[in-house]
């Protein structure tokens, strides 16, 4: 592997890295996942190996050129810098998805196999931007084989129809000639939708609306980035958006895949009249605008924005607008139709970054400002604070002897790059010359979920909807972080927060391997919350994704019972011998009874028949969009 043997040979190896791939999913049994993989590139095939040691690594796939009919970009499950290559294997079509390190990585990859494949007589005109999941996610097609949606966005040759020359036995992308300056790099252009304030040196501040060259994408978080004065710095990725993909998203109304249920928590928190968002509708392509009116009573309503041929955005066909945007000017001066004039969007907070700037993850404890105590447990206390007099943290104070400090700043350096709506973003750690450790996370000024629930028991009991919404939201946290093979261990309402617009967040993902506390401890020494744990953790102490499914039909237990304790008063030893006999928890009496039996899935006693959070937060969906009424 990898070896030259000579000039021009079908064995060389033009490009190697390592990169990500997803399961191809040949079998019905296999489940989705992905893996790094060693990729090298030959005249002739692309094949991909495991194993860090070069010596011993095992061929686990081959793709021959010869056989590929696509090479396209495609939106991966949150995976930035993925492409797609499509092939024929033993009269089958397959597609294999792969994650490069960055942008400029993928189109190494990309261009260079478009040139070793440009002559197959194979190719195909049109691809599918989305992946299949039970229909194409890009263009809702329910035939998995149906012909692609898009057009590709390149051309192999000026007609496919010509005969294809062999495979050329030099090198497809000629050498440049000594000398010669080599070709200049497509820029990348992003705006920014959020502004950023740049305070440690090294980042660079963002004014909305302004467009950035990017010069550095290979991590995920944080970019650098040069403005248009010719300022470079650091930037979070999740504030800007490449420049052919702003469209909407420059308008503080338009809220994107945010889903009904969510639209009609933020619009009925904000309680003011006229309060409007437009989002993506569940019908790919279209959108939907909801309203808030007082007229007759407090309530949601919720229109499809139409679209006829003309073209004309429009509510009312008596008054159609050439764009969304000159639609919603329109209905801000004219009711038009709709329950009231639209006034205001809802005040949204920006997204917390992943880390408190690019590269840091120990904080300094002399930046930050002690405030309020938050709360306090046997772990210790926990304090709203300040960093730099700025972005508001919260402060966890570690109890000396709480945690094994050591082992967990190793993992801290990780959980900072976990990054998700659904999540609590963990800032960094105060460790150097501090003991205890002070954990630095963003700050939700709600609390936890379980006083949340109890606090609003009298208004929330009956409101399946936002109940519902909740349990939806930590099902969507929890899905990244199966997606990204991380085990929660210790999922419950006490351990979810809530902020600003009622959003929910799980929090203290991974905490629990590091506690070291008598509640968590069963009589043979292990660590584990005993009410929330299914019998695989009781009688083995074995977690994966599915010991927090069963750990989720619990929290969702505690959500539609607005913060009850699971079996009540019952002791631990207790617990343990109803969960082993197959005793479950009972139906809370204010939920919906597909609600519940989602609950019951996740309580299966093998932990195979247990769904995962991805199929769960489907069927949840499912449920919401049966129970909803305008």
């Amino acid at each position: 592997m990898g070896k030259m043997s000579g000039q021009g040979s079908l064995d060389e190896v033009l490009k190697h890295s390592w990169m990500t791939k997803r399961s191809q999913l040949k079998s019905r049994l296999s489940w989705t996942n992905y893996k790094d993989r060693w990729f090298c590139l030959t005249r002739s095939s692309l094949i991909y190996f495991d194993g860090d040691d070069e010596a011993k690594r095992k061929e686990k796939g081959r793709i021959f050129m010869r056989d590929v009919k696509l090479v396209e970009h495609v939106t991966l499950d949150e995976r930035p810098h993925s492409f797609q290559v499509k092939y024929s294997e033993a009269g089958q079509e397959y597609t294999l998805y792969i994650q490069a390190k960055s942008d400029g990585e993928r189109e190494e990859w990309v261009q260079l196999v478009r040139n070793l494949v440009k002559y197959n007589n194979g190719l195909v005109d049109k691809y599918h931007p989305g992946v299949w999941g039970g229909k194409w996610l890009c263009c809702g097609e329910g035939t998995k084989s149906v012909a692609g949606c898009q057009p590709i966005s390149w051309t192999p040759r000026s007609t496919k129809s010509d005969p294809a020359p062999p495979v050329p036995l030099t090198d497809p992308l000629p050498p440049l000639a000594l000398g010669d300056p080599p070709p200049a790099p497509e820029r990348v252009i992003v705006v920014a939708v959020y502004a950023f304030t740049a305070i440690e040196s090294g980042d660079l501040s963002l004014v909305k609306g302004e467009q950035y060259i990017v010069l550095d994408d290979s991590q995920d978080h944080w970019w650098q980035v040069e403005n248009s004065t010719g300022e470079v710095g650091f930037i979070p990725s999740n504030y800007v958006k490449k420049i052919d993909d702003v469209g909407l998203t420059s308008f503080d109304w338009y809220v994107g895949d945010m889903s009904r249920l969510r639209s009609e928590t933020l619009l009925k928190s904000d309680d003011k009249e006229g309060c409007f968002v437009v989002r993506n509708s569940s019908t790919k392509g279209l959108y939907t605008l909801s309203l808030f009116t007082k007229i007759p009573h407090s309530q949601v309503k919720h229109y499809h924005i139409k679209q006829n041929s003309t073209p004309g955005y429009f509510l009312s066909e008596k008054h159609p607008c050439v764009s969304i945007a000159k639609l919603i000017e329109y209905h801000s001066h004219n009711a038009g139709g709709l329950a009231c004039r639209l006034k205001t969007p809802p005040g949204r907070s920006k997204p917390p970054t992943a880390g408190l700037s690019h590269g840091k993850w120990e904080v300094d404890p002399t930046e930050l400002t002690l405030g309020e105590e938050l709360g306090s447990g046997q772990f210790g206390v926990v304090r709203k604070g300040k960093w730099k007099g700025t972005i508001d943290v919260a402060v966890k104070m570690m109890k000396e002897g709480t945690m094994s400090e050591d082992d967990f700043i190793e993992e801290a350096k990780v959980m900072t790059k976990l990054q998700h709506t659904n999540l609590v973003q963990l800032y960094g750690v105060c460790s150097k010359n501090v003991r205890p450790i002070f954990i630095i996370t963003e700050y939700m000024k709600h609390g936890s979920l379980l006083s949340f629930l109890r606090r609003l028991k009298t208004s929330l009991y009956n409101d399946h909807c936002t109940l519902l919404d909740i349990g939806l939201q930590v099902c969507r946290g929890m899905a990244y972080l199966e997606r990204h093979n991380y085990i929660h261990r210790d999922l419950a309402a006490r351990n979810c927060l809530v902020g600003a617009e009622n959003i929910v967040k799980v929090a203290d993902f991974g905490l629990a391997r590091y506690v070291i506390d008598d509640q968590y401890t069963s009589n043979g020494g292990a660590k584990f919350p005993i009410k929330w744990s299914p019998p695989e953790v009781l009688n083995f102490t074995r977690f994966s994704s599915k010991s927090d499914v069963w750990a989720y039909g619990v929290l969702c237990w505690e959500v539609f019972t607005c913060g009850e304790m699971p079996y009540g008063r019952a002791k631990n030893p207790e617990v343990v011998e109803r969960v082993q006999r197959g005793q479950i928890l009972s139906q809370p009496g204010s939920c919906p009874p597909q609600v519940y039996e989602v609950m019951r899935l996740c309580w299966a006693t093998m932990p195979e028949d247990r769904p995962g959070f991805r199929t769960i937060k489907d069927k949840l969906t499912g449920v919401a969009q049966e129970i909803q009424v305008d």
